[in-house]
């Protein structure tokens, strides 16, 4: 598995997923609390595609208790409206991950009746993503993951990658998300 998962992540770097122009929402996922730059660069990241849709939608931050008015500040000060910014608490700090984000996605009630959304997160990060979501959202919801180059300028990319793999593969084995994108 290893092996498919590095050449995964080697298509994914020479083909980037881009962002449909019909999508629902966007949904900008948390990262690691250290660095910040991380988040930044992901809200920077959902703030172009919004500026790409053909319309205005939601664009719903995704993260843990104690940041909603640190990262909601932050969406603004980069210039996206007021009116269409939301934050979806995913739990405490410690509790939360990548998984728990999808399970308020699918069970709160602003985000629980999207059916295209473009989902925000670093781009390392995309393939573990894809396969949470495959395994959380019902089968009728698409998505599409999508991720900022930038923010390889604050991660190491090689051990950024081997470190998903391997909990991509330890996460697949345990059940918890897909052993294959959908």
């Amino acid at each position: 598995m290893k092996e498919e998962l590095l050449k995964e992540f080697e298509d994914l770097y020479k083909n980037p997923p881009t962002a449909p122009k019909d999508a629902d929402a966007i949904i900008v996922l948390q990262g690691a609390l250290d660095p910040k730059e991380e988040d930044i660069y992901r809200v920077k990241c959902g703030l172009n595609i919004l500026n790409s849709l053909e319309r205005s939608v939601p664009v719903i931050f995704s993260g843990i208790t104690e940041s909603q008015d640190e990262k909601l500040a932050l969406m603004e000060q980069l210039g996206f409206p007021k009116e269409i910014c939301h934050y979806q608490d995913c739990g405490k700090f410690g509790v939360a991950n990548t998984k728990t984000q999808f399970e308020t996605l699918i069970s709160d009630p602003l985000t629980k009746d999207f059916k295209n959304l473009v989902i925000v997160t670093s781009t390392y990060h995309i393939p573990r993503v894809k396969r949470v979501a495959g395994k959380i959202f019902p089968p009728e919801t698409q998505f599409v993951v999508v991720g900022d180059p930038e923010d390889w300028k604050i991660n190491n990319s090689f051990l950024m990658v081997m470190d998903e793999i391997e909990k991509i593969i330890k996460y697949s084995a345990n059940g918890d998300i897909l052993t294959s994108p959908r």
